[in-house]
């Protein structure tokens, strides 16, 4: 097996992630064509601190669960199989598997809250014009842009490879065949 490693620093991160955020305006965009302002005026109160710091805070929380429990169910780990905390020099929080993973298991759990607190809540917005869940969509899909840019990192990667999380980095290791590799 030959071991590359698909990561980069948080900082890189941070600035490699600012194109995917064309998709938060996107989603706002489509949701003003649809409901007009409104709805947004009408919810923008989750803005002010007291409603956004919890809200955003136990949202990061479930943020990582979901990448957790997503990780196990695909890649059928047991909990002791996963790390959850927070690296402090960047304030980032994390959900870590410590064994290698079959890349769509790994591509599953790095997905999933964008869908279930990005995308679904912004699809319900489409569908009954309420600017709290736009909010919430673009919210927690923007926070999940840095997921994105990993599914992005490892797109080269072949299906049958495993992967393994980067300890420090946004991203991961990529274990793939010698005999896949050389062709």
């Amino acid at each position: 097996m030959i071991k590359t490693d698909f990561s980069i620093s948080m900082f890189q991160a941070q600035a490699a992630s600012l194109p995917f955020g064309l998709f938060a305006v996107a989603e706002f965009l489509i949701f003003v064509f649809l409901w007009g302002f409104g709805p947004v005026n009408d919810a923008s109160n989750i803005l002010l601190p007291w409603y956004f710091l919890p809200v955003f805070a136990v949202g990061i929380v479930l943020h990582e669960l979901i990448h957790g429990v997503a990780w196990m169910a695909a890649g059928r780990l047991s909990f002791r199989q996963m790390k959850f905390g927070v690296q402090w020099k960047s304030l980032t929080p994390y959900a870590h598997c410590t064994v290698p993973i079959r890349k769509n298991a790994y591509v599953i759990g790095t997905i999933a809250p964008a869908i279930i607190l990005g995308i679904i809540p912004f699809g319900i917005s489409l569908i009954n014009g309420n600017g709290w869940y736009l909010i919430i969509g673009i919210l927690f899909t923007f926070a999940a842009i840095g997921d994105l840019l990993i599914i992005w990192l490892i797109r080269s990667a072949a299906g049958e490879s495993l992967i393994e999380d980067h300890p420090e980095n946004a991203g991961c290791y990529v274990y793939e065949n010698e005999i896949r590799r050389s062709l």
